[in-house]
């Protein structure tokens, strides 16, 4: 059991009689924390950034599929380049541009992996407008 568990496990025992919002509270909590910090990338289905319109898909060992149909797609970019990079998310490493193909709305690119690290992404599009996710980037482990 995280912190985290304990303080909210006080938070709904404060509030045991009352009728409230703390589960939704809890949820939209830890979905917060687990989009920081993703857990996986198996499929298109449940994604961590799927409300960014970012999702990414294992193809092999080396290769990943990435969908994107978030902020830049929806502005009318007509095109639009991932960057990806891999390791810590504070320091990436072999750092690539990589233009996407557009299909109807969104934009698709098969892109490397590398086995044990991280993969962090970015998009920008022609007229260097950038979606980077606040800030935090998009990493997926």
């Amino acid at each position: 059991m995280s912190i985290l568990d304990n303080v909210f496990e006080s938070d709904s025992k404060k509030n045991k009689n009352k009728k409230s919002s703390i589960g939704q509270h809890i949820s939209k909590k830890a979905e917060k924390f687990k989009e920081e910090f993703s857990e996986g990338f198996d499929e298109f289905g449940s994604q961590p950034y799927q409300h960014n319109g970012v999702y990414l898909a294992k193809v092999s060992d080396n290769i990943a599929t990435i969908k994107y149909d978030g902020l830049l797609a929806k502005s009318g970019a007509d095109d639009v380049y991932t960057v990806v990079g891999f390791g810590s998310n504070n320091h990436w490493e072999n750092v690539q541009t990589i233009r996407m193909n557009r299909f109807g709305n969104s934009f698709h690119a098969d892109i490397p992996t590398s086995p044990g690290k991280n993969i962090n992404l970015v998009f920008k599009d022609s007229a260097e407008n950038w979606d980077n996710n606040s800030g935090m980037n998009y990493t997926f482990m």
